[in-house]
């Protein structure tokens, strides 16, 4: 925080003072906030108790939107992606920016309004279109870490949700649970320090078209979705989970479905309560992204570019089992 900041990064109100003084609210997410912004997210975000003792921090899921983030114990945090009423100004810069490019990125318009549950022709709302960057930048975020074998990534990426982007190093660190002992870690290094090194691991690359996956698999009247290689595909096959649909796309094209389909069935979540009682397959870990078997998700609907990649992992598992509507699966792309 530098000391010449002097305005709420939510709404661009000035304040004066320390943080959470008269004329100034507490300090969130590691930037200033006005008084009625921060009470507009003072019950925003719901500790989930799920890291160990002596951690000094906590993963935090956003009650509207269901996104995870990491916080240190005893600070206040928010939702990476979901901004507000008051949002403004600088809040909703990264989405005008996003909106300037829509006319002549048609593909890139159609995940912008898929992501805003949109129809065909509507005008994409500015805050809409700033919280899809906010989401993108997530994901690319978290992906830069996710590697074989780790589960449940949850971080914390200084900027968002109002930069589109990270704005420092400063970060809560980036946890996630070792599939092998089943353990949360905070992802420092390249592999478990509890146990010897996994073979194969993926190092993130940053190009946009490098082939990646997006998956649903069904459990015990539970669907699971999630993003990875054909290695974490076949984590859930092998521990029980029945195939559903595999639909291989460009990285970025992944990424940015990911980010919808959370968005879409964020309503329909599994409460952590519920899912605990359930004993899912280790490889689900703590239960993010997943919905009860009821609920409808065809993967081509947000991954339209892709390639549906289904009958690659049929001998780990079947789709037959999920649904005998043919109505509910991916045909075959070209």
């Amino acid at each position: 925080m530098h000391s010449a900041e002097r305005a709420c990064v939510n709404c661009g109100e000035a304040v004066h003072g320390r943080a959470n003084s008269r004329h100034r609210g507490p300090d969130i997410a590691w930037f200033i906030h006005c008084h009625p912004c921060a009470a507009l997210v003072a019950d925003q975000m719901e500790p989930l108790d799920l890291l160990p003792d002596g951690s000094g921090a906590d993963i935090y899921r956003c009650r509207n939107c269901g996104i995870h983030r990491v916080c240190r114990t005893g600070w206040r945090t928010r939702c990476h992606v979901c901004l507000d009423e008051r949002s403004s100004g600088l809040a909703l810069a990264a989405g005008e920016r996003l909106l300037f490019r829509l006319p002549a990125e048609p593909a890139l318009a159609q995940q912008v309004g898929r992501f805003a549950g949109l129809s065909g022709g509507e005008a994409v709302p500015v805050r809409a279109a700033a919280e899809f960057q906010a989401a993108i930048a997530l994901g690319e975020e978290l992906d830069r870490r996710r590697r074989d074998g780790w589960t449940d990534l949850a971080g914390d990426v200084h900027g968002l949700p109002w930069y589109g982007e990270r704005q420092a190093t400063s970060s809560h660190g980036t946890w996630g649970v070792h599939a092998r002992c089943g353990s949360w870690q905070r992802v420092r290094d390249r592999s478990c320090p509890e146990c010897p090194p996994e073979p194969e691991d993926r190092s993130f690359t940053a190009l946009r078209d490098t082939p990646y996956l997006l998956y649903l698999v069904r459990h015990r009247g539970l669907l699971k979705f999630g993003v990875g290689g054909a290695r974490r595909v076949r984590q859930h096959l092998l521990a029980g989970a029945e195939l559903v649909e595999v639909v291989e796309g460009r990285h970025a094209d992944v990424i940015a479905a990911e980010a919808t389909l959370k968005r879409q069935k964020r309503h329909t979540a599994v409460p952590l309560r519920i899912w605990r009682t359930w004993r899912m397959p280790a490889s689900f870990g703590a239960g993010t992204e997943v919905v009860r078997a009821d609920v409808r998700i065809r993967l081509a609907d947000v991954l339209t570019e892709g390639q549906d990649v289904t009958g690659r992992f049929a001998r780990y598992g079947s789709a037959a089992k999920y649904c005998a509507d043919p109505g509910l699966r991916s045909s075959p792309r070209r």
